[in-house]
């Protein structure tokens, strides 16, 4: 297995702008080779900016957009439209200035007050969506993962037993800072 690199910026602006070149040139890469690309996009602050910049001109005009599958790497159980879903950010800040395909957005069913339901029909979205899996697992060509302050990526806190699980792709996630319940996926699938 290669030896993974390391990149440090300055500040939130070089790193997005470093993020968007990479997700273009994911992109453009796994397109030429297999048709489509798959990838799996954090929510909360920092990705923000990386997103409003996929939405521009600049980023947007380089990529068959058509081709593209976008997933969503968590949520917290609430509506679309609530100010603390991650779906409503990313679609602010990149989905609708892009005016991505609605089949193309994987979104996670955060409305759902069973995070066991909204967890098992995410599981069934990536079993339609994606052809290419790895073992059992869905195979994704590129992931934006976030941090938290308390350490937390996707919604896999730290001491919960999400950390443990090794067979289901999503699973309902114990609260993190608000207190909202979420899923994520799971790091067999990350």
């Amino acid at each position: 297995m290669p030896k993974p690199e390391i990149f440090v910026s300055k500040n939130l602006e070089e790193l997005s702008r470093a993020a968007a070149e990479l997700f273009v040139e994911t992109a453009r890469s796994r397109i030429a080779a297999t048709g489509s690309f798959f990838a799996a996009l954090s929510g909360g602050a920092t990705p923000r900016r990386l997103y409003e910049l996929l939405a521009t001109n600049a980023f947007s005009d380089r990529i068959a957009w058509p081709k593209v599958h976008v997933f969503q790497v968590d949520e917290r159980l609430v509506p679309p439209s609530h100010p603390d879903s991650n779906f409503r950010m990313i679609r602010e800040a990149w989905l609708a200035p892009l005016r991505m395909r609605r089949d193309n957005f994987h979104r996670m069913a955060g409305e759902l007050a069973d995070a066991s339901e909204a967890a098992r029909q995410y599981v069934s979205e990536l079993q339609r969506a994606i052809p290419n899996r790895e073992g059992n697992c869905p195979r994704f060509d590129l992931v934006f993962l976030g941090m938290g302050n308390d350490g937390h990526t996707a919604s896999l806190f730290p001491g919960s037993p999400a950390l443990d699980e090794r067979e289901r792709w999503v699973i309902p996630s114990s609260p993190g800072a608000g207190g909202l319940p979420r899923i994520t996926l799971t790091y067999p699938v990350l």
